[in-house]
């Protein structure tokens, strides 16, 4: 729901899920042919025939007339949020869904890690000379290398270049001037990922140069294909490994010197970012697996900050879905809880545009209340008073639209998003 947009984000949604008008009390049952309705879970029979043919026992497979009969009530289709696309719920499971294997392939396999404590060493311990031209020689190595190539031995068994297609190396910094002597093939420029802002252009992309100053970082990609052999927790050992030879070929070590430890220590240890924390024991995987991600990390990992700057609302949305995916889906849907996990209790969070609304009233009631944002006395008093305020808001649209109540089936679901609503307006 746009600011002070009377209309209900979620409208278009319900009128085109439901026969049934949003506001209607009555519905039907056992009417609509039971498994039969979702054209998804006729391909799905359909599918498991065919697995059935080839299995030597004909093993059977999917069949859903075996379980609770499905289809009693309307299988609802569900419209993403921010577009006009309506997809099967089964399209949103993580296994059916090819964009949320990229999403998390893409998460799990990245690393971040600081060049400048390795120059230092190169310099003062080493005499050896780091220019632009020798960033460049070592980015080109590190480009053939980090994929599973060989730099510093013979008879090295390497990756086939079609299978880690995916993996590559790239570098920012907050140094203008450095950044115009690197090579564009291994820069990501800060300046135009950047190129909007709050109340100028280039806005955000200076206060990140800010932050990080004139160092100098490496975007690093691991192959897809070794998180699905491997866990996260391969990811930083594999760039101390590729890392480290390719920094003995680009400036021309001798493998066995002491030196060479150290490149380790800063890959793996001391100029390390990886996008997830090792977990306490008892819940324990390794770094970079989903449990151990900071939810800061989602939104850092998503574009409407940059391409919406003005637009807080659809920022905290899309950093939500996300979440919802990497926490709710993946992590305690499978990792912790196992088997196909709790899909709906997370794609609540980013279909039918009904988070949307509650998020944009959340922003609009706080500016109604208190001006602009921001300028809230920071007490308790004001956080109840946002909470009570969206809270109705939110149970008032369930109450007054059985259609979202139906579409955000369980109290569970209902409370996680009315707290989205409620934590935004404090926010």
């Amino acid at each position: 729901m746009p600011y002070r947009d009377i209309s209900h984000s979620f409208m278009r949604a319900m009128s085109e899920k439901f026969a049934e008008k949003p506001e209607d009390t009555k519905t039907k049952f056992f009417v609509y042919g039971g498994w039969k309705q979702s054209v998804r879970k006729r391909e799905f029979v359909e599918d498991a025939k065919k697995v059935v043919d080839r299995r030597v026992n004909k093993t059977p497979a999917y069949n859903p007339d075996v379980g609770m009969p499905q289809g009693q009530r309307l299988l609802m289709s569900y419209m993403l949020n921010h577009t006009d696309i309506f997809v099967h719920h089964d399209d949103l499971h993580f296994v059916n869904n090819a964009a949320m294997q990229q999403c998390w392939d893409d998460m799990r396999r990245t690393i971040l890690l600081g060049l400048d404590d390795a120059h230092r060493l190169l310099e003062t311990r080493l005499g050896k000379e780091v220019t632009p031209d020798t960033i460049n020689h070592y980015m080109e190595v590190l480009n053939h290398a980090l994929p599973g190539a060989a730099v510093v031995q013979e008879h090295m068994v390497e990756t086939k270049p079609a299978l880690v297609w995916d993996s590559y190396a790239k570098l920012f910094t907050g140094d203008d001037d450095l950044a115009d002597a690197l090579d564009r093939r291994f820069l990501i420029d800060i300046n135009k990922e950047f190129a909007a802002g709050w109340d100028k252009p280039l806005e955000q992309a200076e206060q990140i140069k800010g932050a990080i100053g004139k160092t100098t970082w490496q975007v690093l990609r691991m192959p897809t294909i070794v998180g699905h052999i491997c866990d996260g927790g391969t990811m930083f050992r594999w760039v101390g490994m590729q890392v480290g030879m390719t920094m003995i070929n680009a400036y021309k070590m001798c493998a066995g010197e002491s030196a060479t430890g150290e490149f380790a220590f800063y890959a793996k240890h001391a100029a390390v970012v990886q996008l997830a924390n090792y977990m306490p024991v008892r819940r324990a995987r390794s770094h970079n697996e989903p449990g151990g991600i900071p939810l800061g990390i989602t939104a850092d990992c998503t574009r409407s900050m940059a391409l919406f700057p003005n637009d807080l609302a659809r920022a905290e949305l899309e950093a939500i879905a996300v979440a919802a995916l990497m926490y709710d889906q993946i992590w305690f849907g499978s990792y912790m809880s196992g088997g196909v996990g709790f899909t709906q209790y997370a794609s609540a969070t980013y279909t039918d545009n009904i988070l949307e609304d509650f998020c944009y009233k959340g922003d609009e009631i706080a500016i109604d209340m208190y001006g602009e944002r921001g300028k809230a006395p920071v007490n308790m008093d004001t956080i109840e008073r946002l909470i009570r305020a969206e809270s109705d808001y939110c149970l008032t649209q369930y109450e007054a639209y059985p259609t979202t109540a139906e579409s955000h089936f369980g109290g569970s679901v209902r409370a996680c998003c009315v707290a989205a609503g409620a934590a935004t307006a404090v926010a």
